[in-house]
């Protein structure tokens, strides 16, 4: 019997599953239907300074022990987001996941980069935008996004672009898989675990 693979999924709320139901979760999908043994390690608005200090607390010390026993885990990191809708600046966002990438690799493991799901900022609530400046914040993403992928290929860590199946072919994001203009919807999830199981299929 083939051993079930284990996953770490390390982010904030995209990768926690905000708004849908846990069964509808790129990361449930994944496990129950792509055979990987998944540790949802996603926080609701969090930025990469939480997700770095996670590394630390949760991530790498189970990470090691799966080591130990024989184990290939795997380790998805994604995130930034939330770093640029709360300062109006993608620097901290460099600077953390520049960190962890590294990080992963001297503790032996070559993680995963998830590239951030793209904006639409005319579908974000009120609430929200009485805080964040969402088209700004869009733009802002986009050139982050540009250099996460420079920054892979500079030092030979593999991603996954799961924003390339939220962008309609003249660059906006589309909407209707965004259940609020940064979320995906369950059509969204599903993409979301398409992509990456393709991607680690190459693995």
């Amino acid at each position: 019997m083939e051993e079930r693979r284990k996953l770490f999924c390390l982010g904030d709320s995209v990768t926690f599953g905000y708004g849908v139901r846990p069964s509808q979760r790129w990361t449930g999908i994944m496990a129950r239907e792509h055979g990987w043994e998944v540790a949802n390690e996603g926080v609701n608005g969090d930025t990469t300074g939480g997700m770095l200090t996670r590394l630390h607390l949760r991530v790498l010390p189970e990470v090691k022990r799966e080591l130990l026993g024989g184990g290939r885990p795997y380790v998805l990191i994604m995130g930034g987001s939330n770093d640029i809708f709360y300062s109006g600046s993608d620097a901290p966002a460099r600077a953390n996941m520049g960190a962890m990438v590294h990080q992963m690799i001297s503790a032996g493991i070559l993680p995963l980069i998830g590239i951030p799901l793209p904006v639409a900022p005319a579908f974000a609530p009120e609430m929200w935008a009485a805080v964040v400046d969402f088209p700004t914040a869009a733009e802002k993403l986009t050139n982050y996004c540009a250099w996460l992928k420079r920054f892979c290929a500079a030092f030979g860590v593999p991603y996954v672009d799961f924003r390339t199946d939220f962008l309609a072919p003249d660059g906006a994001a589309r909407g209707e898989l965004l259940l609020d203009g940064l979320h995906p919807t369950p059509e969204g999830h599903r993409l979301m675990a398409a992509r990456l199981s393709a991607r680690l299929d190459k693995s």
